[in-house]
């Protein structure tokens, strides 16, 4: 009897089972034909989708993962379907992975360690993003709407990846695992400017050169500058710069030969992707991260070997002619050159903000630098001056007020990185990878002087996530020195 009894249920199962994937096609199949065929294609998603989340609520560093490399990605994908907003995008999935994070708390099987956000950086970010709120008080400003739109880049993201990462990437392993995504992620980067380079560009980097404006800074006389999947290519030459210089340097640490190799010839393919991106200012990084690596190795080979490397290359590009005939390291030199008509306009341009600026310690807002100016002010004077800076636009929009501020924000996390690198860590291989961020982040510290690369897609997100390891550095440094004492005392107790 009770064999029956199972046997009838079992069917029933199926049968109910069956019913409801049979349902589900035929919805699909309706909406795909009588409505819209991409609304039935986000359909058909929907039980994937509902998986991925499962399981990121058992495993949020998948979602941390995904976050990473949607940001590596949205702002090509944008090239090619106009429609999706970027920002939107970015703030949904982002909204959906803190909405598993606190439902994943609820898993008996994952421990989500909030105490992980109470760290220095956690809380400058959050110093940060209260003079940006408080800048919705500042009389100069003429749209509370120009302020939301442009507050997610200024201050907002700073915020939330630094608290999303700090609680996710709670362990060594983490690191280590999103280090070699991001290496992919380069390497797929490289090869997409490679591509351009080689074969030309697609249908849709061609309408965005040509109708969209962006052939003016990538169709020079002196040479095409190609930029990958990225907004530009200053975007793309200074964000890959940071990224080989941060796997060039960490792979003198890792213990395993294959991640060396591995990531030395990222850092070469970096490095080749600077180069044909044409961006002068990204020069800034790897020369800057030299320096300060030069002060944190505290290895006397190593300092001598990169103090000749940069004094060389520094002599080579300023004062001779070496390499002129290839166009960009032609177009590289320039960087070195005070009277490069490009500079000069810079220059100029900073001199006419100067005198804008005098009577705005508060800035004129933000949001009201650039091109929306011209949406949300009657005034159009700021809408005809590009910032082409970080600082300069931090400047124009929170005032002289805001620029020191930050600044000394930016200057904290460096100087407490040094300090961890110089006192407190002890374990060699977390040690390099700290040392490698810190030299990274110095470089783009210096190379924002000339790209508003901060609030950008995907460096912005990358470089947050590289603070956030950097205070996270400690930890990290006590999970693999008490894994080591471990052994030590098994051995012990074996002997």
């Amino acid at each position: 009897m009770s064999s029956i009894i199972n046997f009838i249920q079992n069917n029933v199962n199926r049968t109910i089972a069956y019913s409801i994937l049979v349902f589900f096609v035929l919805v699909i199949i309706y909406v795909s034909v009588r409505i819209d065929y991409r609304i039935g294609i986000l359909i058909s998603l929907l039980p994937f989708l509902f998986l991925v989340l499962m399981a990121i609520i058992h495993y949020p560093f998948l979602g941390f993962s995904i976050i990473f490399i949607i940001n590596y990605f949205i702002s090509g994908f944008y090239r090619y379907v106009p429609s999706i907003p970027t920002g939107i995008t970015m703030d949904f999935v982002t909204v959906v992975f803190f909405i598993c994070l606190v439902m994943s708390n609820f898993n008996g099987s994952t421990r989500i360690k909030f105490n992980n956000i109470y760290n220095g950086l956690t809380l400058a970010s959050f110093i940060w993003i209260l003079y940006c709120l408080f800048q919705l008080l500042n009389p100069a400003a003429a749209s509370t709407i120009a302020w939301f739109q442009s507050a997610r880049g200024m201050g907002l993201y700073f915020f939330i990846i630094v608290c999303l990462a700090s609680i996710t990437l709670t362990k060594y392993f983490d690191l280590k695992r999103l280090l070699f995504i991001w290496a992919i992620l380069c390497l797929i980067a490289v090869a997409k400017a490679y591509v351009q380079k080689t074969y030309g560009f697609d249908p849709a980097e061609l309408r965005w050169l040509y109708n969209g404006g962006g052939g003016r800074t990538h169709l020079l006389v002196t040479g095409v500058r190609y930029f990958s999947f990225f907004t530009d290519a200053a975007n793309f030459g200074t964000g890959i710069a940071f990224s080989g210089v941060i796997f060039g340097i960490s792979s003198f640490y890792f213990k395993k030969p294959a991640l060396k190799v591995f990531y030395l010839l990222t850092a070469a393919a970096c490095g080749y992707g600077m180069l044909i991106s044409g961006t002068r200012g990204s020069l800034a990084v790897p020369f800057v991260a030299l320096t300060v690596f030069v002060f944190l190795s505290k290895n006397v080979k190593a300092m001598i070997l990169t103090g000749i490397m940069i004094a060389t290359s520094f002599y080579l590009l300023k004062n001779t002619n070496f390499g002129e005939w290839n166009v960009y390291i032609r177009r590289m030199r320039t960087a070195f050159n005070t009277e490069d008509p490009s500079f000069m306009v810079r220059v100029e341009n900073q001199r006419k903000l100067r005198t804008y600026m005098w009577d705005k310690p508060f800035g004129a807002g933000i949001g009201m630098a650039r091109q929306r100016s011209d949406n949300y002010q009657a005034d159009k004077f700021l809408a005809k001056i590009p910032t082409d800076s970080w600082y300069v636009l931090i400047w124009v929009e929170t005032g002289i007020v805001g620029l020191i501020l930050h600044v000394l924000l930016l200057l904290y996390i460096v100087v407490h990185g040094a300090y961890l690198v110089l006192f407190r860590l002890k374990n060699r291989e977390v040690k390099g990878v700290t040392t490698a961020m810190i030299c990274g982040i110095s470089g783009i510290y210096v190379a924002s002087y000339s790209i508003e690369i901060f609030g950008q897609f995907p460096t912005g997100f990358i470089l947050y996530t590289c603070m956030t390891f950097v205070f996270l550095s400690p930890i990290y440094d006590k999970e693999l020195e008490d894994k080591k004492l471990q052994k030590v005392k098994e051995y012990e107790t074996i002997t």
